[in-house]
């Protein structure tokens, strides 16, 4: 009898909530709604202008530039063939160096840190592995205030036999993410 009691309190606990809830609608909560009239294009969305757009990627040629729609301006330049040392990553190895520079325009403070920049190399589209020398180092780290510039080195492996090379160039800002998200740039070009 002492097994019943607990599951004979709970049924009879969940009886009255249950009646409690099926109880009728106080009538000072009970809202009116009136019927919409359904214009042609109701279930379409709004169509955006190109203006309004912002694009998710764009493509852009070696040494040219790309302005983001706040100000911040990139630009890959200084493209060239290059061998590493013994002391590199990969070492003796053909690869192509680069410099990318930010010019801000923003009116406040971009944390570069967030920069991502990846390669493509040849008519396949193959990853190209990352290279590491004294010119190229790590990149971005930190930010690059208002009316400032800011320019790192990068190095993607690049055999001898290729010369179209593809970099994509992201930049999550993510303390700005729910206002403005960038779009990904790729430069794109032969290397001679």
């Amino acid at each position: 009898m002492n097994s019943i009691k607990p599951a004979l309190s709970g049924a009879l606990s969940l009886a009255a909530l249950a009646t409690g809830c099926a109880s009728a609608p106080d009538p000072d909560q009970v809202v009116e709604l009136n019927p919409v009239q359904e214009s042609e294009a109701a279930g379409e969305a709004p169509q955006e202008t190109a203006e309004e757009a912002a694009p998710s990627a764009v493509e852009e040629e070696f040494d040219s530039e790309y302005t983001y729609a706040d100000g911040l301006k990139v630009r890959l330049s200084g493209v060239e063939r290059r061998v590493t040392g013994e002391w590199d990553i990969p070492e003796n190895s053909p690869y192509v160096y680069f410099d990318i520079q930010f010019d801000n325009g923003t009116g406040g403070p971009v944390d570069l840190s967030y920069v991502s920049v990846y390669c493509q190399v040849g008519e396949e589209g193959r990853t190209a592995e990352d290279v590491y020398t004294d010119d190229t180092g790590s990149g971005f780290t930190s930010a690059v205030m208002d009316g400032r510039t800011a320019t790192a080195g990068y190095g993607c492996a690049l055999p001898e036999e290729e010369s179209y090379l593809q970099v994509e160039l992201t930049l999550s800002d993510w303390e700005e993410m729910d206002d403005y998200v960038r779009e990904t740039v790729y430069f794109v070009g032969e290397v001679v």
